[in-house]
């Protein structure tokens, strides 16, 4: 079953240091962090995060998963085993425990942060609005206990707005994922996305085409519904940036074992990328926003009562 971190008195240890006692500036040393983008809603993004999470942690790298997603947090539904209570705050109120999966992947979602809220103020949904949105993706990234890690993947949010280039502003990717269909409206969008990903100056790591194919469980034919032309468009903005092909899955999550050897391919382009000499060392200092105090935050956000 899913548990909380346990102590650690090292950074560079597998899991994160607990929470208990004072807690410390520093909230660790990832190698290298993927920022997992799409610009259209329902292409599988998050299912793409996930994967690449436990294919690294199948190539026995310690992974951690953000999912950054504020507005549809899926992490708890993707993942086995996480914990249905609020996480753990420090002391001094300034950065959050993550938990552990069944699968041992180190986690943190909104869907967890929103507990805090529920908490102390009933049952309903939590209404974020304006900056308080990018405020809090970007504490949730540089203030989470993720003590060292090889790897953190990061679910992005969707689209080219405030939200995803504040986070890719104030926090470190050292390339991206980027996750389409073969639908024409969502190669459109993707081509949005890449450009912006371009004026950031993030890599492209990979692209993602998902639903590109479906397999015949009883013969083994392939067949392609919406033929091969979206990744030919998307190739021609990325063209060093591999492309990894999933099918469509009639059943689960889209994480057995249809799709297991494609995301393991997907790790093993991504682990040709090089990160920064002695990783990356968080929280990152940011000029727009103050080290976050999390009970500050939460008594500024509101909640719709259902």
């Amino acid at each position: 079953s899913g548990r909380e971190a346990a102590p650690l008195p090292a950074l560079r240890r597998p899991h994160p240091p607990g929470m208990s006692g004072a807690a410390t500036k520093s909230s660790g040393v990832v190698g290298r962090i993927w920022a997992v983008h799409s610009c259209k809603g329902g292409v599988g993004k998050s299912t793409v995060a996930a994967g690449l999470a436990l294919a690294l942690k199948r190539a026995g790298r310690t992974v951690g998963l953000l999912d950054a997603d504020m507005h549809g947090p899926s992490l708890p539904v993707l993942l086995r085993g996480l914990p249905a209570h609020e996480p753990e705050v420090t002391p001094d109120g300034r950065q959050l425990a993550p938990f552990i999966s069944e699968e041992g992947i180190v986690c943190q979602s909104f869907a967890f942060v929103a507990r805090l809220w529920r908490r102390r103020l009933g049952e309903g949904s939590v209404v974020l609005r304006g900056s308080l949105v990018s405020e809090l993706t970007c504490a949730m990234a540089n203030h989470t206990r993720w003590g060292g890690l090889d790897h953190l993947v990061v679910d992005m949010p969707p689209g080219t707005g405030d939200i995803p280039q504040a986070l890719l502003g104030a926090f470190p990717a050292d390339a991206a994922v980027v996750v389409s269909t073969p639908h024409a409206l969502a190669v459109a969008d993707t081509v949005k996305g890449l450009e912006m990903l371009k004026r950031l100056k993030v890599p492209v790591g990979a692209l993602v085409q998902n639903m590109a194919l479906y397999r015949c469980a009883k013969c083994g034919e392939e067949a392609r519904p919406f033929g091969q032309s979206a990744a030919e468009a998307l190739l021609k903005r990325a063209p060093k940036a591999p492309l990894v092909e999933l099918p469509i899955c009639a059943e689960g999550s889209g994480l057995g074992e249809d799709t297991r050897g494609a995301f393991d391919a997907l790790a093993r382009a991504l682990e040709e990328v090089r990160g920064p000499p002695g990783g990356h060392r968080l929280p990152v200092e940011t000029q727009q926003w103050s080290i976050p105090h999390w009970p500050t935050l939460m008594a500024t956000a509101k909640l719709e009562l259902k």
